[in-house]
C-alpha cells in the first residue's frame, strides 16, 4: 500500500500537505501510511480510494486492477470531456508539459485558498 498512495500522489503531482488537508487527515498521518508505519483507517482509506478513483483492493496491494466498472465508466466520461485538452497536451514538448502542469498546480491552489478564505468569511 505504500507505494500505491504516494505513487498516485505523485502522479498528479500533489504534495502530501494538499492531499492531506483534501482528506481531512494531517501530512504527518499521510507519510505514515505512505510509509506503511501506520495502519490505515478504513474511512481513510475509503477515502483515498474515492479520490483517487481506485479500488480500497488497489491500494491495499490485494489486486492490480485500479477499477472497477463504475469507476472505469467515470474514468471514461471523463476522458470524453476534456480529450481534446489531453490532446493538445500531448502534442506539447516536455519543458512546455511541466510549465501547463506547474501553471495549473498554482491555480488549483490559489482555488482552493479562495475556498478556505470564503468559508472562514461566512462562519465569522
Amino acid at each position: 500500500m505504500e507505494s500505491r498512495i504516494k505513487q498516485l500522489r505523485e502522479n498528479i503531482g500533489l504534495i502530501q500537505e494538499i492531499l492531506a488537508s483534501e482528506l481531512g487527515i494531517t501530512q504527518q498521518m499521510l507519510s505514515k501510511y505512505e510509509r506503511d508505519v501506520l495502519c490505515i483507517k478504513v474511512d481513510v482509506l475509503k477515502r483515498i480510494a474515492e479520490y483517487f478513483n481506485v479500488t480500497t483492493d488497489y491500494l491495499l496491494g490485494v489486486s492490480e486492477v485500479k477499477r472497477d466498472l463504475q469507476g472505469q465508466m467515470k474514468v471514461n466520461k471523463t476522458l470524453d470531456t476534456y480529450y481534446d485538452l489531453i490532446e493538445i497536451y500531448k502534442g506539447l514538448d516536455e519543458y512546455d508539459q511541466e510549465m501547463v502542469w506547474s501553471i495549473m498546480q498554482t491555480v488549483k491552489k490559489t482555488c482552493e485558498k479562495r475556498k478556505r478564505d470564503k468559508e472562514n468569511t461566512e462562519e465569522s
